[in-house]
């Protein structure tokens, strides 16, 4: 399979400083060391978040959130796809690339391979590191007229019922004209960075990376006309929840991290966020996952 063309990179100088950001079940602790270890060898300090448990190496700094990476280059994701994104709100929200290296199954995001995590972090020795944008959203709860929640969204936001099954109104409106009230288990928006996560599980559309539009898609619709639409990222896309009345009936779920139950009437609104993940991609294309990953190509002798 042909991969599509590379969309415009920006090359990351020769890091001094990176945050490795492991996958929270501790099993990456043995490949966080080895980083470690070939990251202060090549003259990099580094640092890990406060959470990681289980670390005694020398001379390596911990922080608690993104809002204490000072001087910090490149933040290095290690785990998959979910380990990425959570890296990636704080390397969004710090205005740090961030690289992926893969010790989890499919990865859509990552840049590297766990066997190959070598040649990952000799690249960010030498500078031959590149990043990409990737599109965020904002995302709002607005209750009354005032905002009660703010979140920005570098996959997807969704709103599900709770615990209890049951099917949830959302009147759903783009730019302030109304397009549908879904009668449905929920609705999700994505990014096109989302759009192989819950977005893809939900039958909604692969979107290739870097392609500047949201995704809504409905999840288990109770009609079979609503499909999933696809906007500008210009658009403003408002979804007022309009039933039932239930108390813990619907949430809002931002990147799978960050839940606010909604009430009767909250609008949640979801807009273009003004910064960009700043993010080193694969040297292979999301399609080119989905065909050897997921077999799109069997019985066709293409590879």
């Amino acid at each position: 399979m042909t991969d599509p063309p590379m969309l415009a990179r920006h090359p990351i100088p020769p890091v001094r400083s990176v945050l490795l950001y492991p996958r929270e079940d501790g099993r990456a602790l043995a490949t966080l060391i080895r980083a470690i270890e070939a990251l202060q060898a090549g003259g990099v300090a580094v640092t890990v978040p406060a959470s990681v448990e289980g670390l005694t190496l020398a001379g390596v700094a911990t922080v608690p959130d993104s809002s204490k990476l000072r001087g910090v280059d490149l933040v290095i994701a290690l785990g998959g796809d979910g380990t990425l994104l959570r890296a990636s709100r704080w390397a969004a929200s710090a205005g740090i690339p961030v690289l992926g290296i893969n010790l989890g199954e499919l990865g859509f995001l990552t840049a590297f391979h766990g066997e190959d995590i070598g040649l990952g972090l000799q690249a960010a020795i030498d500078g031959a590191l590149a990043w990409e944008p990737r599109l965020r959203m904002s995302v709002e709860v607005r209750r009354e007229g005032r905002v009660v929640s703010h979140e920005v969204a570098c996959n997807d936001a969704y709103i599900k019922h709770g615990d209890v099954p049951r099917l949830l109104l959302l009147a759903t409106s783009i730019t302030g004209s109304h397009m549908a009230t879904y009668k449905a288990d929920g609705l999700i928006v994505s990014t096109p960075m989302g759009s192989t996560a819950y977005n893809l599980a939900a039958g909604g559309p692969i979107v290739a990376p870097g392609t500047e539009v949201l995704t809504i898609t409905p999840i288990c619709p109770h009609s079979l006309t609503h499909r999933p639409v696809v906007v500008s990222k210009g658009a403003d896309i408002t979804i007022r929840y309009a039933g039932p009345s239930d108390i813990s009936a619907a949430f809002l779920t931002v990147d799978g991290q960050k839940s606010v139950e909604l009430e009767l009437g909250d609008e949640v609104t979801i807009t273009a966020a003004p910064e960009p993940l700043m993010l080193c991609p694969p040297n292979f294309s999301v399609f080119r996952v989905l065909a050897t990953k997921l077999g799109w190509n069997q019985g066709n002798g293409e590879k």
